[in-house]
């Protein structure tokens, strides 16, 4: 059983590296908040989760990770609001609920290798994110930590969340978040008089079943959901198709 981390669950195994804090393990439901904008209006829900994924530039993770693409996540939609907010994304958002892809019963990625997380907050990883941001010198413990960390490629880093107490963050790199699908997307215009929402589900009961056809679902004014047919002929579309159903569309 497993009480690694609260979006885990706990009947799943765990393989743990023999000297650091790395796991190899599965079921786990992560969650992102932005910023809404209008200009996410139109884009399908697969085009606006690849949006996540960005180039490693500027932040205090580049100087780290340089030439990687990183995506952040919680372990909750909470924890996912309230860091957007911390940065002063108002009250129009958008939240993903995404999974581990080798959790569903009927997987739609062909990676069905199970997440290998490092545990950042046994290794005391935010003392490190610490000094990064007040342009502090690394110990060489520290430099040599980071260093067996990159060796390992792992698919994520899991750290203390500073926005709210005994909370997770996690810093996925892109062969993790490769792994990742789709539960749900939602959209809460709370700036509005009408608080307008909705969502479009791409996966639902308890065993993740796929709806792969709604990643091609976008978001219209004001707060309203249609479908663009085009997805379907899209590459990622007849890749899901062919994992799931065992043929080629």
């Amino acid at each position: 059983m497993s009480n690694l981390f609260s979006n885990h669950s706990y009947l799943s195994q765990i393989l743990v590296h023999k000297t650091l804090p790395i796991y190899k393990t599965y079921e786990f439901d992560f969650f992102r908040c932005v910023k809404f904008e209008d200009s996410f209006y139109g884009k399908t829900i697969s085009e606006l989760h690849n949006g996540n994924l960005r180039q490693n530039q500027g932040g205090r993770y580049s100087t780290l990770f340089p030439n990687e693409k990183i995506s952040y996540w919680a372990d909750s939609q909470h924890v996912a609001q309230t860091e957007v907010k911390k940065h002063g994304a108002g009250n129009n958002l958008l939240t993903f609920w995404a999974y581990d892809d080798a959790t569903s019963t009927f997987p739609t990625i062909l990676d069905r290798e199970p997440l290998i997380i490092v545990d950042g907050i046994q290794l005391e990883f935010n003392n490190i994110l610490d000094k990064i941001e007040h342009n502090q010198q690394l110990t060489c413990d520290e430099i040599k930590i980071i260093e067996e960390i990159s060796n390992e490629k792992p698919d994520c880093l899991a750290y203390e969340s500073h926005a709210r107490k005994d909370s997770v963050n996690f810093l996925f790199f892109e062969k993790g978040f490769r792994k990742l699908s789709l539960r749900e997307v939602r959209l809460r215009l709370g700036e509005r008089k009408e608080k307008n929402s909705t969502r479009v589900v791409s996966a639902i009961t308890s065993d993740y079943s796929p709806i792969i056809e709604n990643y091609g679902m976008y978001f219209a004014a004001i707060a309203k959901t249609k479908m663009n047919p085009a997805y379907k002929q899209n590459d990622e579309y007849l890749s899901r198709h062919k994992v799931l159903f065992g043929i080629s569309k």
